[in-house]
């Protein structure tokens, strides 16, 4: 169904901290805004504070390359070997699962998705950032307080920035699901609805320094289902 579909940056949220109750976080915030949240709302939420929330940190003096990640170093000499080895682990260990194109690295990860460094974010000389560990059951957790605490049911997308090797610059992709199916089907052809409502929410929550890592989007059509998980895409 073809409609208008608008996208509400959730402004002022205070920097997420290590240990943070996100999902709360979000909601005192919703309320502060007066924002009033509708049945069938879509909240995007940037992967980054959500691993910040559950601390996803990893500090690469613990780190020890395997003789894999240092091969895969001889091959992309501007990436850490222990960070190429972080990517490894992400992507289960399994050398098949890594993608290199020139200084492009890039991994299926074990939540399924091809990403760049397999979502492995660089904060600092000897920190790293990883993605959440369950992206849907972090999207679930924020989906359930909000309807506990504003008594509204909205499905949930985790979003991560994600650059390819083929094309400068980054655009805003899924990598969990609560609520949303993640494939939307009709007139005969499959859409990957999840990734094109969070390439729309990255049009206000933006990439790196913008510091709005929500958004709502309102007026896109699905059918809630509490069982729809990111997976159900591949």
């Amino acid at each position: 169904m073809l409609g208008s579909v608008t996208i509400e940056p959730i402004l002022d949220i205070p920097m997420v901290k290590l240990g943070d109750d996100l999902a709360n976080l979000l909601v005192n915030e919703i309320k502060a805004s007066a924002m009033k949240l509708e049945v069938g709302d879509i909240l995007c939420v940037a992967s980054k504070v959500v691993s910040i929330a559950e601390n996803r940190f990893i500090k690469l003096d613990t780190i020890s390359p395997t003789d894999e990640a240092i091969r895969l170093h001889d091959r992309v000499q501007s990436k850490d070997p222990r960070v190429i080895q972080l990517i490894l682990n992400e992507a289960g260990n399994e050398t098949e699962n890594i993608r290199i194109n020139g200084n492009w690295i890039g991994a299926r990860t074990k939540i399924g998705r091809v990403l760049t460094s397999a979502g492995v974010d660089k904060v600092d000389d000897n920190t790293v950032l990883l993605l959440p560990s369950d992206p849907d059951a972090s999207a679930k957790t924020i989906a359930l307080t909000i309807q506990e605490s504003l008594g509204v049911q909205i499905g949930v997308l985790i979003t991560d920035s994600d650059g390819r090797e083929d094309i400068a610059g980054a655009t805003q992709l899924s990598i969990g699901t609560y609520g949303v199916p993640p494939i939307r089907r009709q007139n005969g052809t499959e859409e990957t609805i999840c990734d094109m409502l969070a390439a729309a929410a990255g049009l206000v929550m933006g990439q790196r320094g913008v510091n709005i890592p929500a958004a709502i989007i309102r007026g896109s059509a699905y059918e809630f289902t509490e069982t729809a998980k990111l997976a159900d895409a591949y």
